[in-house]
């Protein structure tokens, strides 16, 4: 394909993009135009793709004329309609419904891999511990499989908890709701579900799972300073420069 959608494009310039690579009005061309459309739909997602579709129509007043104020035959946006409606949710939901049972210097019954991944807290301020790093965490299991993060495990899987106090709590829920406010594109926060688990022969001591879900979209999703991450290997990865172009073109080919 010639066009590489990039997912801050709008519909409608992602429709001038694919006349400028695919000029002329045979079936080939248009087949071509039309699949550089459906490739936007998957790298921005279900969601947006049809808000952005739907407001177009209704700014229009009509599919019909839509579709004659954009040149395009009513054939051709009734394919792109249905394929961004067959799109799956821009969210899986991983399944944690899980009663852990979690002790107090003991192994946690887990292990370390693409989806799951364990974090120790330093230092006497447990809230900005988890505040530096959750969104980096979030964004890596957000762009690849989903997954949890558990704080308050050691990397060798055994339990080392949390002392939160209710306050504490309360100000680490809302120091992840502003982290998970400030990815782009937005998603709903409601998805990612932050959970304290109490442990076994701990005072006052929790283990924080910050639970991911997967995104369908083939576009990627970053912090507010353009950085985003990845899960290979059971790791975290920073994708930037060379990396980050080549991952997403991988994405895009991979579903083309």
């Amino acid at each position: 394909m010639k066009v590489t959608v990039d997912a801050k494009w709008s519909f409608l310039t992602t429709l001038e993009k694919a006349r400028e690579a695919y000029i002329g009005w045979g079936k080939t061309s248009t087949g071509y135009r039309n699949s550089v459309m459906k490739v936007w739909g998957n790298t921005v997602g279900k969601t947006r793709a049809m808000n952005e579709l739907n407001e177009l129509i209704k700014n229009s007043g009509s599919k019909n004329q839509l579709a004659e104020d954009l040149y395009l035959s009513l054939h051709s946006l009734k394919s792109i309609e249905k394929y961004f409606r067959s799109l799956p949710e821009d969210l899986e939901l991983t399944n944690r419904d899980f009663n852990y049972d979690f002790t107090e210097g003991c192994l946690c019954g887990l292990e370390e891999d693409l989806t799951t991944e364990f974090k120790e807290v330093k230092g006497i301020n447990p809230t900005k511990s988890i505040q530096n790093l959750v969104d980096e965490y979030i964004l890596a299991f957000l762009n690849s499989e989903g997954g949890s993060i558990f704080w308050g495990i050691n990397d060798d899987g055994v339990v080392k908890s949390l002392k939160l106090t209710a306050e504490l709590r309360d100000d680490i829920n809302k120091a992840i709701n502003l982290k998970i406010n400030t990815i782009q594109p937005s998603i709903d926060p409601t998805q990612i579900k932050v959970s304290f688990h109490k442990v076994i022969n701990s005072n006052n001591g929790y283990v924080l799972e910050v639970n991911v879900p997967k995104s369908n979209s083939l576009g990627l999703h970053f912090n507010t300073s353009g950085n985003t991450w990845v899960r290979l290997n059971g790791c975290k990865q920073k994708l930037q420069g060379v990396a980050l172009q080549e991952y997403i073109i991988q994405r895009v080919q991979q579903n083309n």
